[in-house]
């Protein structure tokens, strides 16, 4: 009878094991895409290659979306190998959110190389592409912090 007990116990082992591990996890989706589609209370997870090494840096930027469909569970920075001489190099940026209501919104997210980008952080406001000082050559400033849209549909 204590062999049968203990045969019961390992065999709910890996199912034990397998629900708490988040097999899974939320979906994740990069910058190659711009669809995404959820379920109320889901999460899922807005992802952008940098490179850390010439200061890139990743925000949301306004308009905001669209807090009856979605809203940030926070932000997190995953850096590449660091074995190199400055440190690593490259990294991945995550934005989490969660589907709290049907409808569909757009999540706008802003590259800022080093000095692109103003507002945001400390500043306040949205995190807009800065103006080129005068006599300076006059790249559009939206083609110097590049702006990915993805349309958000919670079902």
């Amino acid at each position: 009878m204590r062999f049968v007990r203990h045969r019961a116990a390992w065999a709910l082992l890996p199912v034990a094991v397998l629900s708490g591990c988040g097999l899974g996890g939320p979906d994740e989706y990069e910058l190659g895409e711009s669809s995404v589609q959820a379920e109320v209370g889901e999460e899922f997870v807005l992802s952008a290659p940098v490179s850390l090494a010439m200061g890139e840096n990743w925000y949301i930027t306004s308009p905001d979306p669209d807090s009856g469909v979605v809203r940030s569970t926070g932000t997190d920075e995953e850096r590449g190998d660091d074995s190199g001489p400055q440190g690593a190099s490259e990294g991945t940026y995550h934005f989490r959110f969660e589907a709290v209501g049907k409808g569909t919104t757009k999540i706008r997210l802003i590259q800022c190389p080093y000095t692109a980008c103003t507002g945001g952080g400390d500043m306040g406001g949205p995190v807009v592409p800065s103006p080129v000082p005068s006599g300076s050559p006059t790249p559009d400033a939206e083609d110097r912090a590049k702006i990915h849209t993805y349309t958000v549909t919670v079902k």
